[in-house]
C-alpha cells in the first residue's frame, strides 16, 4: 500500500478591513470616554453578490502594501469613504477552500471630514466593480444583527456595541515613531564615533588630560619626494589629499537621514494618514524631524520641536540631572495620553524614545491587548490606542507597525556575493 502523499503547507491569506461607524446625528460630536447609546449610531455594511450575503468592508493586502494601508483602501474601494483608524478589533480566522487560512484585522473606523488632511495624503483608488460589492448600506446595529450572516461578523457588531455603552469606542491615539535610517558616524582606527566627542568636553581638563585623551597621530602620507616611480607619485598625491580632505571634513555630530531612510519617511504618509495623525512633535535631532517632513510638506500637520525630547547634555541642560531630563520626557509623554487631542505622533531618537515607551506602559490596561511593546526597528510606530471611560487613561491595546520600503543597498550587497 503506498503512504498518503504530504499534505500541501497550509497558505495563509491577509486581508484588513473597519466597522466604520457614525452618529445618526450628524450634527454630534464625539467625545473620548462618553457612554453613547446604540441606537444613536449607525454601522456601514457591504452587500457581495458572489455571496449573496452582508458583511463588513474587507480585503487581501497588496504586494508590500501594510494591513493599515490595506483596510483603508479596502474600505475607500468598497464603499466610497474616507476612514482613519481607531482601536484594532479581534482578529478573525477562518479556513477557505485548498487548505488556506484567511485572517482578518479589523479596526474601528470612521469616516473623516470634509477637508480632512487624509484626502490630500492619499492616492486615489478606483471603486470595486458591481460584481464584487453592488451595495452599501448605513443602517443601525440591530438591524445590522439580522443582516449578517457569519457569526464572526455578529461578534465583531457585538464588540462595537458595548464599547460604545461603556464609553470606550471614541478612543484617542499616540504614535512613537523610530526614525528612518541615517548616515552613520565616521568612525576612527580605534572604533569609537567621532560624534561622542564635543569641544566642551575636550576643554574642560587639564592640558595633560587632554594630551591622554588625544588619538595617535596616524602614519604620515608620504610625500612625492619619497618615492621613484610616477605612478607612487600620483598615489602619495591622492593619499595626501584624502588625508587634508578628512582633517578638514565636519563631524556628522547629528547624522541626517541616509538615502533610504528618506524612502522610508515618503512610505511613513500612508501609515501616519491610516490612523489620521493630525499633529507632530519631533526631538531637534536630524533624523526626529527629517523624518517626519514629506508628510508635513504635504498638509499632514504641523511639527513642533521640543527640546526636553532631546537627552543629549548641552548648553544650560549640561549641569542637569539626567535622571531630571529622563523625567522631562515621560512627563511630556503622559501629558499627551491624557489628554483628549487628535492623533498625535512623537518621532524620537535614542533613550528618550524608550523613555516614553515606559511611560506608555505604566498607563497600559492589564491585560493589555498587543502585549509587551517591542523593540521597534528603524521607521517603525508604535501605536497606542487610549480609553478615557475612567478616572484616569487607559491604554487599551498596543500596535506595532512599519514600513514596507525596501533598501536597494541590501539588495546590491547580496548580488555581489553571487559572484
Amino acid at each position: 500500500m503506498r503512504p498518503m502523499p504530504a499534505p500541501r503547507p497550509q497558505r495563509l491569506v491577509r486581508s484588513a478591513g473597519a466597522l466604520v461607524w457614525r452618529f445618526t446625528d450628524p450634527a454630534r460630536v464625539a467625545v473620548p470616554g462618553e457612554p453613547i447609546d446604540a441606537a444613536d449610531i449607525e454601522v456601514l455594511m457591504v452587500h457581495r453578490p458572489r455571496y449573496h450575503d452582508w458583511s463588513w468592508p474587507k480585503g487581501k493586502t497588496e504586494n508590500g502594501e501594510s494591513l493599515v494601508a490595506a483596510a483603508v483602501r479596502e474600505v475607500e474601494e468598497e464603499t466610497g469613504q474616507i476612514i482613519t483608524l481607531g482601536a484594532p478589533l479581534t482578529t478573525q480566522r477562518y479556513r477557505l477552500g485548498g487548505g488556506q487560512t484567511k485572517e482578518v484585522h479589523y479596526w474601528v473606523g470612521t469616516p473623516v471630514p470634509a477637508g480632512h488632511a487624509s484626502e490630500r495624503l492619499r492616492a486615489p483608488v478606483a471603486r470595486a466593480p458591481r460584481t464584487e460589492i453592488d451595495q452599501t448600506a448605513w443602517t443601525s446595529p440591530e438591524r445590522a444583527a439580522d443582516m449578517l450572516t457569519r457569526r464572526g461578523d455578529r461578534r465583531l457588531l457585538a464588540d462595537i456595541v458595548a464599547r460604545a455603552r461603556e464609553g470606550r469606542l471614541v478612543t484617542t491615539t499616540l504614535l512613537v515613531l523610530r526614525p528612518g535610517q541615517g548616515l552613520s558616524p565616521r568612525v576612527d582606527e580605534a572604533g569609537d564615533a567621532h560624534a561622542s566627542a564635543s569641544p566642551s568636553a575636550s576643554s574642560g581638563g587639564s592640558a595633560a588630560t587632554a594630551e591622554a585623551a588625544a588619538p595617535v597621530k596616524p602614519r604620515p602620507a608620504p610625500t612625492p619626494a619619497m618615492v621613484a616611480s610616477a605612478a607612487a607619485r600620483r598615489a602619495a598625491q591622492v593619499e595626501q589629499a584624502s588625508a587634508k580632505k578628512a582633517e578638514t571634513a565636519p563631524e556628522p555630530v547629528d547624522p541626517p537621514l541616509s538615502r533610504f531612510g528618506v524612502r522610508q519617511a515618503f512610505d511613513l504618509i500612508d501609515l501616519l494618514s491610516s490612523f489620521g495623525v493630525a499633529r507632530a512633535f519631533a526631538s531637534p535631532a536630524a533624523r526626529a524631524r527629517q523624518s517626519l517632513t514629506p508628510w508635513a510638506s504635504m498638509g499632514g500637520g504641523p511639527v513642533t520641536l521640543v527640546d526636553s525630547l532631546d537627552l543629549t547634555a548641552s548648553g544650560s541642560d549640561a549641569q542637569v540631572d539626567a535622571e531630571v531630563r529622563l523625567g522631562r520626557v515621560r512627563a511630556f509623554a503622559a501629558e499627551r495620553l491624557r489628554e483628549h487631542a487628535a492623533p498625535t505622533v512623537l518621532s524620537v531618537a535614542g533613550t528618550a524614545r524608550d523613555a516614553i515607551i515606559e511611560e506608555i506602559r505604566a498607563y497600559a490596561s492589564a491585560p493589555v491587548a498587543g502585549g509587551e511593546a517591542p523593540r521597534l526597528n528603524g521607521g517603525q510606530v508604535l501605536v497606542a490606542h487610549v480609553e478615557h471611560a475612567g478616572d484616569a487613561p487607559t491604554v487599551a491595546a498596543l500596535e506595532t507597525h512599519g514600513v514596507t520600503t525596501k533598501n536597494p543597498a541590501a539588495h546590491v550587497r547580496k548580488a555581489s556575493k553571487k559572484h
